[in-house]
């Protein structure tokens, strides 16, 4: 880790001279040390708020994790509620599948929530843990409603035929239900061989949520 991310940004006494011998240069690099900074700050607070609700998580703790100075979060983010809105605006899972039909990315999320490992350690819970632990808190409500409405119409322009609006909002409760269900689902009644037989379930309502859609992009 170089020095100049170790104090948080500042630059030693050698990178200083480096900078003004080299203008671009320094530049260059002040650039690149500040990505990694917020990216380290991001990833922490995205870790973070994955365990816990909105309000129980502190910029102090998010700053300790990251391994940077508290003053800057504000410095990058501008606040605690604009932090969580990047961490928010960073859930890209279902965006990632892009290339895929409506039903394939529905079976990949599904396979990474239910199948993805031991106690759901996956991206996909990850991301549903977020929005699920801090949905109810009004200071930010409003960030998590935009969330799921982009969501949903990403979703509603993979589906084909009747419905779509009521059809998508179905799937993302199959999302969300089985994430929290397979995050409470912490005994041994529930494994390998439990988890593959709720994933097939969950294959046949999709069967029956997406059927017209399966069966005009599969081809």
């Amino acid at each position: 880790m170089s020095n100049a991310v170790k104090n948080d940004g500042g630059s030693p006494a050698s990178a200083r001279v480096a900078d003004e011998t080299h203008p671009a240069t320094g530049q260059g690099q002040r650039g690149r040390n500040a990505e990694q900074t917020r990216q380290r700050i991001l990833l922490a607070a995205r870790s973070l708020f994955a365990k816990g609700h909105y309000e129980s998580v502190g910029t102090r703790e998010i700053a300790a994790k990251a391994g940077v100075n508290v003053t800057l979060i504000n410095r990058y983010f501008g606040s605690k509620k604009k932090l969580f809105a990047a961490v928010v605006d960073s859930l890209d899972e279902l965006a990632k599948m892009s290339g895929t039909s409506a039903r394939g990315a529905l079976d990949k999320a599904l396979d990474s929530i239910v199948l993805g490992g031991k106690h759901g350690s996956s991206t996909w819970v990850d991301e549903f843990h977020i929005i699920l632990f801090s949905a109810l808190n009004p200071e930010v409500t409003d960030i998590i409603s935009a969330f799921f409405d982009r969501k949903r119409k990403e979703l509603q322009e993979r589906l084909r035929g009747a419905d779509v609006t009521a059809r998508a909002d179905i799937a993302y409760v199959l999302l969300a239900g089985s994430a929290l269900l397979v995050s409470l689902s912490r005994d041994a009644k529930h494994g390998k061989k439990e988890r593959e037989i709720f994933r097939k379930s969950l294959g046949h309502v999709l069967d029956q949520l997406l059927g017209p859609d399966w069966k005009a992009t599969s081809r």
